[in-house]
């Protein structure tokens, strides 16, 4: 097994993570402006005839959210196609199943298909209009309910709009609700990329404990040229730079929550070095590390 292989592997694995964040970081704007606006004190106060021009602000806003959130969800389509293509096709890895899910999950789906259409609408032809309405339950403790929509009549007027987008809109009546629209939408497409992990987790096993392997080796080799390189007799930089070659970037945001005390972070850094790659760093090396870090917490 080549490891320069595995890393070019994995990494693009992990990269595709951004894409992932990406996507979710942009789902979660978007609810937290549709959320505002369907707050009762809000909405109550945006409908109020002298703050209509605040609510078309925050219509205005929505429609932003809502096309990035849109976008980003065909830069995730275009950056897993992708990455099966350069991780699988290219390096004949096998991942028969992936084609045939997407295929069963959306190439039928009029949900998929109609956000598919709004994105092209939105970038294509202009931002949808959205409309705020309310209605009051009595049934409900809630009260007064508000939702943001957009029109259906408008968007079955678009000449790029298919059968499938054109189905789903017809469904919705008058108004379709984005919130809940979309909210089923995410939750779809977050359910396939948690069993296309599931996967990968399986076909990368072999990969995945290679890399882990040499991770650890190198890890202990750090640590060797660490201890070999120690001067008791003093050193430039703090305790925390001081070991920035036997700690990980991940080590050091775990770390974070410790930099108040650094005496607790060197205790905190020493047990990752020690229990997670089973480094061993001499007492007396330790002891060392102990003085500089008490005279740091005293400063």
């Amino acid at each position: 097994m080549n490891i320069e292989q595995v890393k070019q592997r994995i990494d693009l694995l992990d990269h595709f993570d951004y894409s992932l964040a990406l996507f979710e970081s942009n789902y979660k704007e978007l609810m937290s402006v549709i959320d505002y606006m369907c707050d009762e004190k809000v909405g109550l106060e945006l409908f109020a005839i002298v703050n209509r021009w605040k609510l078309y602000e925050c219509q205005k806003h929505l429609g932003f959210k809502l096309h990035n959130y849109i976008c980003a969800a065909k830069s995730l389509v275009d950056h897993s196609r992708v990455l099966y293509r350069r991780v699988y096709e290219k390096q004949s890895i096998k991942f028969d199943d992936y084609e045939s899910e997407v295929k069963a999950r959306f190439d039928n789906n009029s949900l998929s298909k109609f956000v598919e259409f709004l994105r092209t609408y939105a970038q294509h032809e202009k931002l949808p209009a959205i409309s705020s309405g309310f209605s009051f339950d009595s049934q409900s403790d809630e009260g007064f309910i508000f939702t943001v929509s957009l029109d259906s009549s408008e968007l079955l007027k678009s000449s790029s709009i298919k059968s499938l987008a054109k189905k789903y809109i017809r469904e919705q009546d008058d108004g379709i609700d984005i919130k809940l629209v979309l909210s089923t939408y995410h939750k779809q497409v977050c359910d396939f990329y948690d069993w296309v992990k599931e996967r990968q987790n399986e076909i990368h096993y072999e990969d995945l404990r290679a890399l882990n392997k040499e991770y650890v080796k190198e890890r202990k080799l750090a640590i060797e040229r660490f201890v070999s390189s120690f001067s008791p007799l003093g050193h430039r930089g703090s305790v925390k730079e001081l070991l920035y070659d036997v700690l990980s970037i991940d080590d050091y945001k775990h770390l974070e929550q410790f930099n108040e005390n650094e005496s607790m972070w060197l205790e905190q850094a020493l047990s990752i070095i020690e229990l997670e790659v089973n480094g061993v760093i001499p007492f007396k090396i330790k002891e060392n590390l102990r003085e500089q870090c008490a005279v740091e917490d005293r400063i």
